[in-house]
This record gives structure tokens, sequence and C-alpha cells, in this order.
């Protein structure tokens, strides 16, 4: 099985949100269940079938996350060395179609959110840019259009992972 890298922030996370799921979010909403089913009439009752409906999220979840946990490695981006684009890099890219300048970092794809610059390792953007260094050039090509981009600065940014 190929292993799928994540920083040890991005773990932190991912183990609080196992247990909470597990000790407050489950249990809760198994209260709430009985609750509702107190009332009565199970075939008309909102709060029950909401309450079901709720523990069926909440329990696909938890099984979601901990399969997560088995195909994950921890890697502590500050043992990278920055001077190329590595995991845990935040780079600089001037896009020379448009001539905007973007700021991404390389995380797992549990840690991306691209609206924050925090792009999965193993999306084409990411792997164009794996290995790459300053003044480097690349090319992405997406859907028969061609992006060109410089690498303009690569460094580690710790308050950026702290950020996932």
């Amino acid at each position: 099985m190929i292993k799928e890298p994540i920083t040890n922030i991005g773990y932190t996370r991912l183990v609080s949100e196992i247990t909470n799921l597990k000790e407050t979010e489950i249990p809760e909403i198994i209260q709430n269940i009985k609750i509702s089913a107190s009332y009565g009439d199970l075939t008309e009752n909102a709060e029950y079938e909401a309450a079901l409906e709720r523990q069926g999220f909440l329990l696909t979840r938890l099984s979601e996350l901990q399969s997560l946990l088995n195909k994950l490695i921890i890697i502590d981006p500050l043992n990278n060395n920055h001077n190329k684009i590595s995991f845990g890099s935040t780079f600089k890219a001037l896009n020379m179609n448009t001539n905007e300048e973007l700021i991404y970092t390389l995380v797992g794809g549990y840690e991306s959110d691209p609206q924050r610059g925090l792009i999965s390792y193993n999306s084409p953007l990411a792997k164009v840019f794996f290995n790459k260094e300053v003044d480097d050039e690349v090319v992405l090509t997406l859907n028969n259009i061609s992006t060109y981009y410089e690498i303009l600065d690569v460094y580690f940014d710790l308050n950026k992972i702290k950020s996932i």
C-alpha cells in the first residue's frame, strides 16, 4: 500500500477529530436518539429521523478517518531541504500567462485547501512543481491549455504549516 504523507500538525488534527467524534459527538447523538425515541410514534418523529441521519453521517465520517489513518505516513517538513520544492515547501510562482504571482504550500491530500494555497502533493499542479527550484520554468497543461510558470522563491513557512 502506498502511504500518503501528512504533516505532524495535520496528523494531530486528524486524531483530534477522531477523538471528538468518539468521545463527544457520537455519544451525544446516541443520547439524542434515545430521547427522541421516547416521544412515541417513530414514524412521524422528525427529531428521531434527523438524529438517526446525523448518527449515520458521524459513523461514516469516523470510519473514513480511521481508514485514512492506516494510509498515512507522518513527514516533518522541517527535515526536508527546501532549496527545491518538496513536501511542506511554500513557493512563490509567477503565472507568465497572466503575470499573477501565486503562493502555494505542498501538503498531503487530507490537509489540502486550495483556497488557502495548500495544495495536495498529488495534484497535477504540485506534480509539475515538485523538485523544482528558483528560476526554473514549468508548464502545466490541463484540458489542452498550457500555463507557464516561473518559480520565484522556495522556502519553509512554519506559520503556514501551523495554519493547517
